[in-house]
């Protein structure tokens, strides 16, 4: 089986590191993909997130976007529609102003909606997330990744087939892992 050409890690526990796992990591030797695979097997939930941590932030902010986008849930609010605006501005014109402007945009949300953590995983993709006139801070390696896989994993729950968009997911994120962020133009129209 052979390793996917947009991820640049190698090793399982190099993914495991950026979730933030420190016991019980995989051996040196598990390769990405076959502890991926083993994931997928035994629990679909796990290997979402850990799909989405080896992807590079970019592609899986446009792989959640894309899934987001794609899923059926209630009538969004006037407030999710300026998010969702906000997120493809982003997509188009990825700039510091366009990024704080997607997550400012997001703050009015209920925390338990996928447009808001995928904001916010735009807001922790790159740059300071100090305020604009401050001293520069970094966000957390993985951050970006993490709440891209949490924004999926609300989509899922908010579509009334968890099991099923998680399995839809997982065959986008091996494509995007596979061929990169061209494999899906869903994402730059997504939220």
């Amino acid at each position: 089986m052979s390793e996917w050409r947009s991820i640049h890690l190698t090793q399982a526990r190099q993914v495991a590191a950026l979730m933030g796992v420190t016991q019980e990591l995989p051996a040196p030797e598990v390769g990405l993909r076959a502890h991926y695979e083993e994931l997928k097997a035994s629990d679909p939930t796990q290997a979402l997130n850990f799909i989405a941590h080896a992807l590079p932030r970019f592609e899986a902010i446009l792989w959640a976007a894309a899934v987001v986008a794609g899923t059926q849930g209630p009538a969004p609010t006037r407030e999710e529609h300026i998010t969702r605006s906000a997120i493809r501005h982003w997509m188009e014109v990825q700039d510091d102003a366009t990024r704080r402007a997607a997550h400012d945009s997001a703050q009015n949300l209920s925390r338990d909606l996928p447009e808001r953590s995928l904001a916010s995983a735009i807001f922790y993709s790159g740059g300071s997330i100090a305020p604009v006139k401050a001293a520069p801070v970094l966000p957390v390696p993985g951050l970006a990744n993490r709440l891209a896989a949490i924004a999926v994993m609300q989509a899922a729950y908010r579509s009334g087939d968890a099991p099923g968009l998680i399995a839809h997911a997982l065959s986008q994120a091996e494509g995007v892992a596979e061929h990169g962020a061209s494999w899906t133009t869903e994402g730059r129209n997504a939220a």
